[in-house]
């Protein structure tokens, strides 16, 4: 009977965390689709289903939140992974930019207080540079990570957040805020 009870309270648990939660667990994943809105319905729907399915695993309801947005990764991950298999696509690799010349890159943000401001400027970039500081700075996701969600190789996701950084320091510079 316990194990009823448990059952029905995480189901409430999550019913609430999907009212809650569920704007934001929509912009994680059309974030993740590159603004694709028919590939984050199907991945939104198919990530809500596999939590529900998988309700009974989940060991700590305080972490529910995180639970879903990781199956909503794997889940795109999964649905790109057959997408690729589909369409066989052929990626353009882009010249690898070293790390030492662009080291100075890296601190630009932390220079700048006002999140409206920054979400400006990354709204300047166009395609997958804007996608990828979206998730890398917004999200907390790691290159590789972004890299297997995409489909694209490492050195390409490295590649084009330099680019995409040396455009938001140009804009920077351009408005006089560096």
């Amino acid at each position: 009977m316990g194990d009823i009870g448990n059952k029905h309270k995480k189901m409430q648990l999550f019913e609430k965390i999907c009212d809650v939660y569920g704007e934001e667990i929509k912009r994680f994943i059309y974030a993740l689709t590159r603004n694709d809105p028919f590939a984050s319905e199907e991945i939104f729907q198919n990530a809500m289903v596999g939590a529900l399915k998988d309700l009974y695993y989940l060991r700590d309801s305080s972490k529910m939140k995180a639970w879903i947005l990781a199956i909503a990764k794997a889940e795109s991950k999964r649905y790109y992974a057959e997408k690729q298999k589909k369409n066989n696509y052929e990626y353009y690799m882009f010249l690898e930019t070293d790390l030492n010349q662009n080291a100075h890159m890296y601190d630009f943000t932390k220079s700048i207080e006002d999140r409206d401001y920054i979400k400006a400027l990354i709204e300047c970039l166009k395609g997958a540079e804007k996608q990828l500081c979206i998730l890398y700075y917004y999200y907390g996701l790691t290159f590789k990570e972004i890299a297997s969600i995409l489909g694209l190789n490492y050195n390409t996701i490295r590649s084009l957040h330099f680019r995409g950084i040396a455009k938001l320091r140009k804009k920077l510079v351009e408005f006089g805020r560096s």
